[in-house]
């Protein structure tokens, strides 16, 4: 194995397990996360040693109930909370596999490993940013990073979970590729897709709860107030897709689990019916539109597969009538309770018979609120490197505000693909990209070992379902849904061999990716000093924004001026065409010790002066047109305090500093 590839895994590995210390200790609603998550994580890992079997199903256990559990536990929940959940797996992969060593299948071993090198290295250049590469100075500053309001450390822990749950994703897919080749196939079922058929079973036993007795009981209130129920991961729309892929995952584990993949028994067609049936309860009451269509996808795969035996049975006529009837029982029973199921919500959206409804129904589809139109600005204005992993919620509302599409709530892009070209960019998406094509094409022609081909359809329909929602959302963006699709492709893999591919041992293809990988990281580190700077976006999308400077005081000549300390940061409102900056030191050892004063307007230097006395220094500078605001930074090269020399002021100061605006020449 080339050395440049045998690294690549103990890199992604002490990246996730670093942003995973960052993560928990961010957070200040639980003060003991980040003791649990390191017992979590310790505790798994010498128990995997012993027990592997046992640790893993544990785990496996909470993929559908742990957002439940900790509400009950904590009160409320936060995503970041399933941190110890997330890090008990991976403690667990580490003690079972080698952490040197990628275990993915070949031909999809290079594009995955660039696109987690590309997220697992690129965030630490988002956290610099979003501190505007101060740490020291914005990290104690009471700022905020978009005009939505959301501080820096909020923004920058979404793109911390972002990061490791896309790590984990891929190391549990590793790792299931290594644990459980295609003679392992019963096994997997066994310690893999029981356990977590066990974990979902008992979410939809809790949305049954919700949907018939009370609506409210562990449904966060903005479920329960749209009648929509939740199960036990807190959110509707993860619990309706789920259900949907459930659907395909239980017929799939009832057909394979007997070993005898191509015989249909009517006691077997029968319990088809009843996970077909539950997993349409699942996600009706769900009222997930989403779900709805992954649901239609899934069941469509799942006749089309098993109808042909199902009528050769002996009765299966008569089979099919009676789950006509139950469904259609069913669906009129769900239709008339008091909650609001996807058809509903759909039918509020569908467009009328007319061209022009079609058209703009079809357009809103792709812009879904505005979203679509925002990455698409995003990438237009980033188009090789993104905005970063995780930063699209924290840039859409100056986005959609920049363009005049509104200060838009955060969210995702509304499709998968667009979602990670928008933050990746053309360069950074790359792998992922690749990925997709190289699983969609698999998917959809490989064939399936004998025996197997029933497992292996219904495992594509999962897998097409996820395609075709990604299309329209981003299900996979749930740290239970991410599981679910790699769980998805491993199994898979285990019914339809990868094609072999050795071109990826060749240390030249190494040479290549890792080259792609530095390009992609030098590039998005000029554009997060530059263009993306906080500062920079307060300036295009209009909000305040400032850091290093002291509360106004009141100036000799009228007015009020503000002390610096070392380095200060303004992004001011216009109201004329030109600014004048006038800036001082007041150093009482200024004569012996002259002080370096530095002041730029927009990132152009205007100000660089040796200051031996305590007179104000000043520049002015045109305003170009269509602005909204200025940025003005100031810069010493050392600060002192009053307090030093018997005063009781303890501040450090740097310089002091007023501005006005003024147009010289109205006329023009």
């Amino acid at each position: 194995m080339p050395f440049l590839e045998r690294v690549t895994k103990p890199v992604v590995i002490i990246s996730a397990l670093w942003v995973a210390g960052l993560l928990v200790s961010t957070p200040i609603e639980w003060p003991n996360l980040r003791w649990v998550a390191l017992a979590a994580f310790f505790g798994s890992f010498v128990a995997a040693r012993r027990f592997p079997r046992a640790t893993m199903q544990g785990w496996l256990l909470c993929t559908y109930v742990a957002p439940g559990v900790l509400t009950l536990l904590l009160g409320e929940f936060r995503y970041w909370d399933l941190t110890p959940w997330l890090l008990g797996l991976l403690g667990t992969i580490l003690a079972t596999t080698d952490p040197t060593r990628w275990q993915l299948p070949a031909p999809w071993r290079v594009p995955l490993v660039v696109s987690l090198l590309v997220v697992t290295l690129s965030w630490p250049i988002i956290w610099l940013r979003e501190l505007d590469f101060l740490p020291d100075i914005v990290g104690l500053a009471d700022v905020v990073n978009n005009g939505a309001g959301v501080p820096p450390d909020i923004g920058t822990l979404w793109a911390f979970w972002v990061v490791l749950v896309h790590a984990i994703g891929v190391l549990w897919f590793d790792w299931l590729t290594h644990t459980y080749p295609r003679v392992e196939l019963k096994a997997l079922l066994r310690q893999v897709i029981l356990p977590l058929a066990c974990s979902f079973g008992i979410g939809l036993l809790m949305a049954g709860y919700q949907a018939t007795v009370d609506i409210g009981t562990l449904n966060q209130g903005f479920w329960a107030e749209m009648r929509r129920a939740s199960g036990l991961l807190m959110d509707a729309n993860p619990f309706g897709m789920a259900a949907a892929l459930w659907g395909g995952f239980g017929v799939a584990l009832l057909v394979a689990w007997p070993g005898r993949d191509r015989t249909l028994t009517p006691g077997l067609a029968v319990a088809v019916g009843g996970v077909l049936l539950m997993s349409w309860y699942g996600l009706w009451v769900s009222g997930s539109r989403s779900a709805l269509l992954a649901g239609t996808v899934v069941v469509t795969c799942v006749l089309r597969q098993l109808t042909p035996s199902l009528l050769c049975l002996r009765g299966g006529r008569r089979l099919v009538i009676a789950a006509l009837v139950v469904l259609l029982a069913g669906g009129f029973a769900v239709s008339r309770s008091s909650l609001v199921g996807p058809w509903q919500r759909a039918m509020t959206e569908a467009p009328t018979a007319s061209v022009a409804s079609v058209r703009a129904f079809l357009v809103e589809l792709w812009e879904r609120n505005n979203y679509g139109a925002a990455a698409v600005h995003m990438i237009a204005d980033s188009p090789m490197v993104g905005v970063g992993v995780g930063a699209f919620h924290l840039l859409v509302p100056d986005v959609g505000h920049e363009h005049q599409l509104g200060r838009i709530e955060p969210d995702n892009a509304q499709n998968w693909w667009r979602h990670q070209i928008a933050e990746l960019g053309a360069l950074g998406a790359l792998g992922w990209l690749w990925f997709s094509v190289l699983l969609g094409s698999h998917v959809l022609t490989a064939r399936a070992s004998p025996g197997m081909e029933h497992s292996a359809a219904l495992l594509r329909g999962v897998l097409l379902a996820i395609a075709a929602v990604s299309l329209l959302g981003m299900p996979t963006q749930n740290p239970a849904l991410t599981l679910t699709f790699w769980t998805a492709v491993g199994w898979f893999g285990c019914l339809v061999p990868t094609p072999a591919g050795a071109w990826w041992g060749n240390a030249r293809i190494w040479v290549v990716a890792w080259g792609l990988v530095v390009v992609y990281l030098g590039a998005f580190a000029t554009e997060s000093w530059t263009y993306l700077r906080p500062p920079h976006r307060a300036n295009r999308a209009d909000w305040d924004y400032s850091y290093g400077m002291y509360r106004p005081d009141p100036h000799p000549d009228g007015g009020t001026f503000q002390w610096t300390g070392a380095r200060g940061l303004t992004v001011v409102p216009l109201t004329d065409r030109w600014v004048e900056v006038s800036a001082w030191t007041h150093h009482p050892d200024i004569g012996e010790r002259p002080v370096l004063l530095q002041v730029s307007v927009d990132g152009t230097p205007l100000i660089e002066s040796v200051r031996s006395t305590g007179e104000p220094v000043v520049g002015s500078v045109r305003i170009p047109e269509n602005r909204l605001r200025v940025t003005i930074e100031i810069e010493v090269d050392r600060t002192w305090s009053p307090a030093d020399h018997g005063e009781t002021d303890t501040r450090e100061l740097g310089a002091g500093f007023r501005w006005r605006f003024f147009d010289p020449s109205p006329e023009d």
